[in-house]
């Protein structure tokens, strides 16, 4: 037996690599390898191609306890040289049997086993999605990996891109992430020497994901050609695939790695959809999300498992529910398969998907940035042109309700060709198919122009919504030219325009730019030869909105008076709207059982609408309350906070809005705990898009804080909502907090500031078109309590406030 055994014992083992000379970043995941490898004696290390696992692995072999431990029994044991279609059982034996010592025979199974079993042994086998994934014989080469790791005295310690591992061993996987920011700007300095900016090196880093191979070979490459800092940023704007493909093999090139994964037999055995899918993935900023995968590509049987193999594969990976990729492998495969990308099925199939949803709160808030994405290269193809124009409007006010945020579109439809229409545009916008009385626009150029302008007009009411009032500006007078140009359609559809921006000048507050836009649209309606009456109903509304918010006079006589034109709706969110409003006008007026039949006709719309079932709830709650029926109107409360929170995604700016406005009213009610259990979180996450909807969220904060005498608190949120209200040129609440301001510093018998506060509260009243003493012609949460009267003792002239 001795015989037999040496016989075949090469001179020495196959050296051991060394511990990487530069190595950041991954001492606490060389740690938990250690650990593990004492705990559990199987360890896997897993993550995509280029993640320095293999470097991982060589620090671990070099560890002073375990090499205590393990002294010469360590192996390593590569096949990063190798691809799975070249792996047998007997080349997967005699590399193994290579690294023990011993020539290849034909029991070398039983000779590796034999030579395990003597001592303590660790065995890394490096890369081993080659072997797990081969072509054949993969099912006993699990057994042999299986029968080597029952064994007490053996550790084996994996690298792998796989997440499918030999199934009868109990393995510790540990996830090899991308490096922190600070170690990989560490990494990157330790080969490139010259100075470079933080926030350039930052920038240029986080483009590859932080992924620690892209970031050698950009440092390489830099090196090598000698670039300043600004060299490489020009270089990488230029050629970003280029600079990460320098290199040969696995561990040198990132084109290498990625073609190695695609060409394993689990890929390929899945054909052209598993490509079609990576390719899909590489174009979506986001990704796909996993529980709408099906839902998305509607048909196509083998999705799942194809998702499911570009994740054990590692060319892919699971980020909360998005299915994506790392920014390396996007960049590859985007310059290296999706030229042609319009071509590919399963893209056809993210459109349609994304073309039925547009106006759903929920997907839109999800996927939002590939929503974007997908418009803005679908709407460049000219047969599909107008129907896209109108997708990316109704995405635009779907995004201004939900998630209100800057979007890059304006550049892309600006720079659409109008040579040729296909069809037919209606010049209602995004009210086309609700106003019965417009006309529709015959096929040509002008009607392509319409509907330019009114995605472009989409995209200024969202600008002007989160504050940026010189890009809307700008926006609008593309808008106008455009309209102009169309003739006699564009002048309706400019009218409005002036509709749409008065609108938004209501939620903003100002009241005197609104109306004067109103009346001139008003008078251009009248002037028509043939006036459109569902045109003046709807100006005539808006109007009567302002003449309400001012606290004129029989105001709501006035709206009640436009209803009849919103029953001829089809869309339910707008008659919620205007019903609501019918309700709030006659609450303000007095008319409380008026106010509530209008509330009860929008709750009779169903739990299916949420948005307005709960707004319903929140009124009849006020009538409620107005009434003496404190009982009810804590009920009503109840149970709209109770289906705010089964709205499906918690994020949306409505769940923000709604939630800090009962959290009020519980503050009212005593249980300021509760309130700001509810605020914190819906102030925190309005923040995140500032818009009309973030400033209300931290004004009725600041409110919160006013009822639970926290005055500091108070204090920091009210000047928080004026900054904010600054940026989106909010005047409501600026005001509203100005008055706050001011009652606070009479509670600090600071009377020079609250009489300071107190003017500036009067100047925006006059800014915004209302009497002093109409500040809050709004529901009870958003005033201050009967005990702070500083200001109403301001408007009255109390002496304490003269100079």
């Amino acid at each position: 037996m001795f015989y037999i055994f040496s016989r075949n014992v090469v001179e020495v083992p196959d050296e051991l690599p060394v511990r990487p000379k530069i190595f950041v970043g991954r001492d606490d995941l060389v740690r938990s390898t250690i650990q593990s490898l004492f705990e559990y004696r199987d360890v896997a290390l897993i993550g995509p191609g280029g993640m320095g696992k293999s470097s991982i692995a060589r620090a671990v072999l070099n560890d002073e306890v375990l090499a205590a431990k393990f002294q010469e029994r360590r192996f390593f044991v590569r096949f990063d040289d190798m691809d799975a279609a070249q792996i047998t059982f007997g080349t997967f034996l005699d590399r193994i049997a290579r690294a023990l010592g011993f020539r290849t025979l034909a029991n070398t199974h039983n000779l590796i086993a034999k030579a395990l079993s003597t001592s303590e042994t660790l065995l890394v086998l490096d890369n081993a999605e080659t072997f797990l994934d081969a072509a054949v014989d993969a099912g006993r080469i699990a057994d042999a990996i299986d029968g080597f790791g029952a064994r007490p005295n053996v550790a084996l310690l994996l690298t792998t891109r796989t997440t499918v591992l030999p199934p009868n061993i109990k393995w510790a996987r540990l996830r090899v992430p991308a490096l922190e920011e600070s170690a990989a700007c560490q990494a990157f300095t330790m080969y490139y020497i010259p100075a470079i900016e933080s926030s350039a090196l930052i920038t240029l880093l986080s483009a590859v994901d932080f992924h620690p191979l892209s970031i050698n070979l950009l440092a390489q490459v830099a090196v090598q050609n000698d670039w300043s800092p600004k060299d490489l940023i020009d270089a990488w704007d230029r050629q970003r695939t280029v600079l990460l493909e320098v290199g040969d093999g696995k561990i040198q090139s990132i084109a290498v790695t990625i073609e190695t994964s695609l060409n394993s037999p689990s890929v390929l055995k899945l054909g052209a959809t598993i490509r079609q899918l990576l390719q899909v993935l590489a174009f979506l900023p986001q990704g796909v999300s996993k529980q709408r995968l099906k839902a998305t590509f509607p048909g196509v049987l083998d999705i799942e498992s194809c998702a499911d193999v570009l994740c054990k594969q590692s060319l892919a990976y699971l980020n909360g529910d998005f299915i994506t990729l790392l920014a390396p492998i996007r960049l590859y495969i985007s310059k290296r398969y999706n030229a042609n990308i319009s071509n590919n099925p399963l893209l056809t199939k993210v459109r349609l998907y994304y073309k039925a949803h547009v106006n759903e709160e929920e997907i839109v808030s999800q996927d939002d940035v590939n929503i974007e994405h997908v418009f803005a290269h679908w709407v460049t193809d000219p047969a599909a042109m107008l129907t896209v124009l109108e997708l990316i409007a109704d995405f635009i006010y779907t995004l201004l309700d939900c998630r209100p945020r800057p979007v890059s579109l304006r550049p892309v439809i600006s720079a659409l060709r109008l040579d040729k229409s296909p069809r037919s545009v209606s010049c209602m916008g995004f009210l086309r198919a609700n106003l019965l009385a417009f006309p529709t626009l015959h096929p040509g150029k002008a009607g392509a122009l319409v509907e330019k302008a009114q995605c472009l007009f989409a995209v200024s009411t969202l600008v002007r919504w989160i504050g940026q009032i010189s890009e809307a500006d700008a926006i609008i007078a593309d808008v106008r030219a455009l309209l102009l140009e169309a003739g006699r359609y564009g002048r309706i559809q400019l009218i409005l325009v002036d509709w749409g921006i008065a609108m938004v000048y209501i939620e903003q507050g100002n009241f005197i730019a609104a109306e004067e836009l109103f009346q001139s649209a008003l008078k251009r309606c009248s002037a028509m030869l043939i006036p459109i009456k569902s045109l003046m109903g709807l100006l005539k509304y808006g109007s009567s909105q302002v003449a309400m918010l001012r606290g004129n006079p029989g105001s709501s006589k006035q709206i009640i008076a436009t209803l009849p034109l919103f029953k001829k709706m089809e869309d339910p969110n707008v008659r919620i709207l205007c019903w609501f409003q019918a309700g709030f006008a006659e609450m303000n007026d007095g008319n409380l059982d008026l106010a509530k039949k209008y509330f009860q006709e929008v709750e009779s719309v169903g739990e299916e609408v949420i948005e307005g079932y709960t707004m319903a709830l929140g009124g009849l709650a006020e009538v409620a309350d107005r009434q003496g029926a404190y009982v009810e109107s804590k009920a009503f409360r109840a149970r709209a906070l109770e289906l705010i929170h089964k709205m499906p995604d918690q994020t949306v700016a409505y769940v923000s809005e709604a939630t800090s406005i009962i959290a009020v009213y519980l503050a009212m009610e005593g249980d300021v705990e509760r309130a700001r259990e509810l605020i914190v979180p819906a102030v925190a996450n309005a923040a995140k898009h500032l818009s009309g909807r973030a400033v209300k969220c931290s004004y009725l904060a600041g409110c919160i804080e006013l009822i639970a005498g926290d005055f500091d608190k108070a204090e920091e949120y009210f000047r928080e909502t004026i900054e904010d209200c600054l940026s989106v040129s909010q005047l409501t609440y600026r005001a509203r907090s100005e008055r706050a301001l001011g009652e606070i510093a009479i509670v600090r018998k600071d009377l020079a500031a609250a009489r300071t506060h107190f003017e500036a509260t009067s100047e925006l009243c006059k800014t915004m078109g209302i009497q002093k003493d109409g500040m809050y012609r709004e529901f009870a949460c958003y005033m201050p309590g009967e005990t702070f009267d500083g200001w109403k003792l301001y408007q009255e002239g109390h002496p304490m406030f003269r100079v």
